[in-house]
């Protein structure tokens, strides 16, 4: 082919977005048995366990999970979209790191690619998401009962629907107390964004409690507090979301973390069989609040 026949070429598959996904280059219409996966952060426990529940229903189904870790990046993302589609995959479970490329997603959708998203919502998409508003609200009015008044808060991104519930509900439960946050900082869901905010909390203001809006940040708050000579709970109250374990903070020798259990592994479940069974109508699960040794009662003073 002549160079400039080649150029002709590829500058027409680019406007038209071709994509020569595996299952057009055998049969147009033959099933390939795998469903894509898509997620922030495969080191996050949290997406671990969900995980954990999309293989357990595709495996009994007799599918294949492949597996994406976006690493909390929107391009690496919308990539991986363009991927799942290439590799002719027959739906995807996915859950955004913010507002998705919503090209990408009508790429797939457009060749009858199933979406699903678990623990967050996107416009247009079926979802199964715990009830984050009324949990966070439900764990602040637990710490304004156990006595806590000055109450910092550590968010997720702002363009994730789960951190805008879960700072949602913890600013309800404080405007329904006739009370303020005293500090509100935005994370990304890591354990190292947690720590960094509560070290600039901890230096600034004057709080008795910090909440978290996932138990990775909790975690990176009870450092800062270890590290700033503060006693959990004596000094500071510490309170996370999803009720997940972790390494580093067994490492503090801390007692359990108050925190919101989400049953991330039935959400995965659920998610995979909406995949699998098209089905599109979305689905809100219950969460359980977890009462834990890193907050007490007024006697902490």
């Amino acid at each position: 082919m002549r160079p400039e026949t080649r150029e002709r070429v590829l500058k027409a598959i680019r406007k038209l977005n071709y994509t020569p996904f595996k299952a057009a280059r055998t049969l147009r219409h033959q099933r390939t048995k795998i469903i894509g996966l898509l997620i922030p952060d495969v080191s996050n426990l949290y997406f671990a366990r969900l995980t954990r529940g999309v293989e357990s229903v595709a495996f009994d189904r007799g599918f294949s999970t492949l597996i994406c870790d976006s690493n909390h990046q929107l391009k690496r993302e919308s990539r991986y979209l363009d991927i799942l589609l290439a590799e002719g995959v027959e739906g995807v479970v996915f859950v955004p790191v913010g507002e998705p490329d919503m090209d990408a997603i009508s790429r797939l959708i457009d060749q009858g690619i199933r979406i699903v998203v678990p623990d967050r919502r996107v416009k247009g998409l079926p979802s199964i998401e715990a009830d984050n508003l009324q949990a966070s609200l439900e764990l602040t009015q637990h710490l304004l009962a156990l006595g806590y008044r000055k109450l910092g808060y550590v968010s997720g991104p702002a363009d994730v629907s789960t951190a805008q519930d879960r700072l949602e509900g913890f600013r309800r439960a404080l405007a329904s107390a006739g009370m303020q946050p005293v500090a509100v900082e935005q994370g990304n869901f890591t354990y190292e964004s947690g720590y960094v905010c509560a070290q600039r909390i901890i230096d600034e203001r004057d709080v008795d409690a910090i909440l978290a809006a996932n138990d990775l940040m909790a975690f990176g708050v009870l450092r800062a507090a270890d590290e700033g000579g503060l006693s959990v709970p004596g000094q500071l109250g510490v309170a996370g979301f999803d009720h997940v374990p972790s390494v580093p903070y067994a490492s503090f020798g801390h007692p359990g973390l108050t925190t919101v259990h989400v049953p991330v592994h039935r959400m995965g479940q659920v998610a995979a069989r909406m995949v699998l069974d098209r089905n599109d109508v979305s689905e809100m699960i219950s969460t359980t609040l977890i009462p834990g040794g890193t907050c007490c009662g007024s006697e902490k003073e």
